[in-house]
């Protein structure tokens, strides 16, 4: 049996996301359903008896390893959430934002007992790794919200509890002796800082993206427009960058006729340096792993194979970290490596590469197939997909390539001097070349696709399931082709006739929580922005629906609380869309520009929009669609009897003081006004041409 390791390594993985989806208390069915499974399978191959024994053992003791840790975790820390208490931890983890706050994980214990790992966010970026830190507060459980599933990614990190802002220091000691961890990353920190002052506002942050993974100085814009493009995993530093490494040492090493065994050691001292100076994400510690057992392969006169050894990587991931399989990073890191190291080159393997065009045009086809197979995983991570990926891996990672050496050879000189300068401009350049490309391209409609449909997952795991079906049955490569093109081809043209039938209605968006929100009318792909609210997260809120939605024109931005800040928030988010005027709804005084566009000042405003006549007022916004009214307005300035009414408000109690109350329905079960009620935010309403009226909720589709 070829590759015997995947019997293990896969089942346990399988067993983890198993464990992850079910609670410890349906430990019985879970596992009886996984001994059915592989005993279905021994019936159907009984020579294949003692691996389905092994995986099964696999699958169930993951399942185990699973519910013991979190249980053990959560029994022993959820006693302190929301009480006052105080942790005494080690700085093991450093991200520093432009808006004068960071967030750092520190490993300790809760009054001195109970081990955690906590996240802290405070306004003091100037702790290092390695410092002491004292806290005393209250610690609140990491939970998920619309924009990004915060509690997902920090149970990835192992961590469970937050500790916000008004936490206070009750114990601050700086690292005396630091270990080689902490040299390390205080290198980093300075080599970082050094590129920030000789380079552009924008190059800089976009080459310390590429080198470190340190994208918290990169703006919105420039991160999208290379996430659109489908070269973000330059910023994130990955297996290619490692893997880079690991040539150019192993080429080195080559010409300097060092012994296996030599050469295995400082690969792998250097492999580990790497790793740590990288900040430990998952993609390096995979990477790592799988160059490790390549180079041991060479040591013991053996060939490693990709697939066994990928399976190995997450297996050992996995065992050091169960929670890893909530890390997206995890999942991107292993689809991409799958792709690109095993269904490329056998989808691949019969095509002639004897001229340069077909060795380009099979470059070209294996680049097609690893964006396949990471295909599913960013549809379900992300809220778009990057459709040009592989013509943009193809012509741009190399421009990257260079940026990163001569930014890599500036750092070698100290990040400093006349040479290190002269390095930095030229990557400057490069830095810039690859800015105003990304820019130009990702302005484009047809460069990206959003993926905030059901229907989208649907139709690509289906997909899937009848791309594996034709290549079990008949193992016939241009065969399996042909059927993932008809697969994407039947997707799109599904997902075209959805956008169109959505473009005959009108859906607003109900986007924040507390007292206020931003409205977001979308029809088709056009939107109009209504900010009641002058909240900080505001912008972030419509950006995240827009993008999903697969909006590509901002009609307008209505600011009803226009504050000075707002203005960099909304042209930070929408440097990619800027809208085509903004009206202020009360007056204000040196507010700045956004996006050069028309800023105009009015009480109240009317405007018709797909078909909609749409009055927006300080307090107070209207929405006529079909027959139907939509009003939006605080409690307290509620007037008459609309067959939809949004009524900002924080409460969620019984009271329909809060939320969307539909009164379409005169049966509706809410009895006493005859109103149906969610008592939620983060709500979208569909308004049809026929009167309908559809009511879905946001928070945590992403």
């Amino acid at each position: 049996m070829k590759r015997p390791a995947l019997w293990v390594c896969v089942p346990y993985v399988t067993g983890l996301v198993l464990a992850s989806l079910f609670v410890p208390q349906l430990w019985l069915p879970v596992c009886g359903g996984i001994v059915l499974v592989m005993a279905a399978v021994v019936l159907r191959r009984r020579t294949l008896w003692k691996y389905v024994l092994l995986g099964t053992l696999s699958c169930l003791t993951a399942c185990c390893v699973y519910w013991h840790t979190d249980t053990a975790e959560t029994s022993r820390q959820m006693p302190y959430a929301g009480k006052e208490t105080v942790f005494s931890g080690t700085v093991c983890s450093v991200s520093v934002y432009p808006g004068g706050y960071a967030r750092y994980y520190l490993r300790g214990r809760f009054e001195g007992t109970v081990p955690a790992k906590v996240e802290l966010f405070c306004d003091a970026p100037y702790y290092q790794y390695g410092d002491s830190l004292t806290l005393s507060g209250i610690p609140e459980r990491i939970t998920g919200s619309y924009r990004f599933d915060s509690a997902a990614y920090a149970r990835a990190q192992g961590v469970l509890l937050q500790f916000g802002s008004e936490t206070a220091l009750s114990g601050f000691t700086p690292e005396d002796h630091p270990g080689l961890r902490s040299q390390l990353y205080r290198w980093r920190a300075r080599m970082t800082g050094r590129i920030l002052t000789h380079m552009g506002e924008e190059t800089g942050p976009l080459l310390t993206g590429m080198l470190f993974g340190d994208k918290t100085s990169m703006s919105q814009g420039s991160k999208r427009a290379f996430y659109r493009l489908g070269i973000g995993h330059i910023l994130a530093v990955s297996g290619l960058h490692l893997d880079f490494l690991a040539v150019c040492i192993s080429w080195l090493l080559e010409r300097l006729r060092t012994g296996r065994k030599l050469r295995f050691a400082l690969m792998t001292l250097a492999c580990l340096l790497f790793v740590i100076t990288a900040g430990e994400t998952v993609p390096v510690e995979r990477a790592c792993i799988m160059i490790l057992l390549r180079e041991g392969g060479k040591l013991l006169f053996r060939q490693a194979d990709a697939l066994n050894s990928l399976g190995i990587a997450a297996f050992l991931l996995c065992l050091a970290n169960p929670f890893v399989i909530h890390s997206g990073g995890f999942w991107l890191s292993c689809s991409a490596v799958y792709g690109i190291a095993v269904l490329a080159p056998y989808m691949t393997k019969e095509m002639p590469a004897k001229t340069f065009l077909q060795t380009a045009w099979r470059d070209f086809a294996s680049l097609c197939w690893a964006f396949l197979a990471t295909l599913p995983v960013s549809a379900v991570l992300f809220r778009e997909i990057a459709l040009l990926s592989p013509v943009s891996n193809t012509l741009l990672v190399p421009v990257c390539m260079a940026a990163m050496l001569l930014g890599a050879l500036a750092v070698l000189c100290g990040g400093q001097g006349f040479l290190a300068e002269l390095l930095l401009s030229g990557a400057d350049r490069l830095c810039g070349v690859l800015l105003h490309i990304s820019y130009a391209a990702a302005k484009l409609p047809f460069t990206h696709a959003a993926t905030g449909s059901s229907l989208l997952l649907l139709l690509l795991g289906a997909g899937i399931l009848l791309l594996i079906g034709v290549q079990f049955l008949g193992k016939d490569r241009k065969r399996t082709a042909r059927t993932a093109a008809a697969v994407l081809a039947v997707t799109c043209a599904v997902m075209g006739v959805r956008q169109e039938l959505l473009s005959r209605s009108l859906r607003t968006a109900v986007l924040g929580e507390g007292e206020r929100c931003v409205l977001a009318l979308v029809g088709g792909e056009e939107a109009l922005l209504i900010d009641m609210s002058g909240r900080n997260d505001a912008a972030a809120n419509a950006d995240a629906y827009l993008t999903e939605t697969g909006v590509n024109t901002l009609r307008g931005l209505y600011l009803t609380r226009p504050r000075p800040g707002a203005a960099g928030r909304y042209a930070a988010c929408f440097s990619l869309m800027p809208p085509e005027e903004v009206v202020l709804l009360q007056e204000a005084e040196n507010f700045p520009g956004v996006l050069d566009a028309v800023t105009e000042t009015d009480a109240s405003r009317e405007t018709l929009f797909h078909g909609a006549h749409i009055t927006a007022q300080k307090e107070h916004v209207t929405v006529e669609y079909a027959g139907q009214t939509l009003e939006c307005c605080p409690e307290q300035t509620a007037d008459g009897t609309p067959e939809v009414r949004i009524v900002c408000g924080g409460s969620t109690g019984p009271l329909p003081d809060s939320g969307i109350l539909i009164v379409l329905d005169p049966a509706s079960p809410y009895q006493p006004d005859e109103h149906t009620y969610i008592g939620e935010h983060y709500l979208e309403v569909t308004l049809g041409r026929d009167g309908t009226c559809r009511v879905r909720r946001l928070y945590g589709d992403h």
